[in-house]
């Protein structure tokens, strides 16, 4: 097969093409700031600048409903959260019940603007799934990521003594509610 001089050159134009598309993503992944440069634009969001609310109703999937849990920022300036939260059920007397959620995904600096909102995805298992005598919980125990006080949310599921049956991602940017936004 002979090629002419023109095709040559369509040729080595359309590879050098799609030599840069494949480094323009490589560039932004090297250039992605790392979790203390990026949060050194916005301090790390406090518990008294911080509205941890969950987003109603739930979305099934075999045998797990899906929560949206929300952190608004209800202070006057920038702040940031990285990585994960801590999510526990507690029983009606405030007792811890089950392990913690398990964590999933990757963490990243999301910065949330006066009045922004960020979110995570929970994920809680049928505890039946998972143990033979599940115990009642009322309330979800969480901490917004690299917080030390945690916000209580009302929350009727059922745990398993000794087992995880949530788990939760990283904080991701915007509401998690489809259609909603709080600005």
């Amino acid at each position: 097969m002979k090629f002419s001089a023109r095709t040559g050159r369509r040729i080595a134009a359309g590879l050098s093409l799609a030599g840069a598309i494949v480094a323009v993503p490589v560039a932004a992944l090297a250039a992605a700031p790392s979790a203390p440069a990026a949060t050194a634009a916005a301090r790390p969001c406090t518990a008294a600048s911080t509205r941890v609310w969950l987003g109603l109703p739930g979305d099934a999937a075999a045998g797990t409903i899906y929560y949206q849990i929300e952190f608004s920022n209800i202070g006057r300036a920038a702040c940031s959260l990285y990585g994960y939260p801590g999510v526990s059920m507690l029983n009606a007397r405030g007792q811890e019940v089950g392990l913690p959620a398990s964590h999933s995904g990757a963490r990243h600096v999301v910065v949330l603007r006066p009045g922004g909102t960020a979110h995570v995805v929970l994920g809680a298992g049928e505890a039946g799934n998972f143990c033979n005598k599940p115990i009642d919980t009322t309330t979800l125990r969480v901490y917004a990521p690299g917080q030390k006080a945690a916000q209580i949310l009302p929350f009727r599921w059922q745990a398993c003594r000794g087992r995880s049956t949530l788990r939760v991602d990283a904080v991701h940017p915007r509401t998690g509610i489809p259609m909603f936004t709080t600005s």
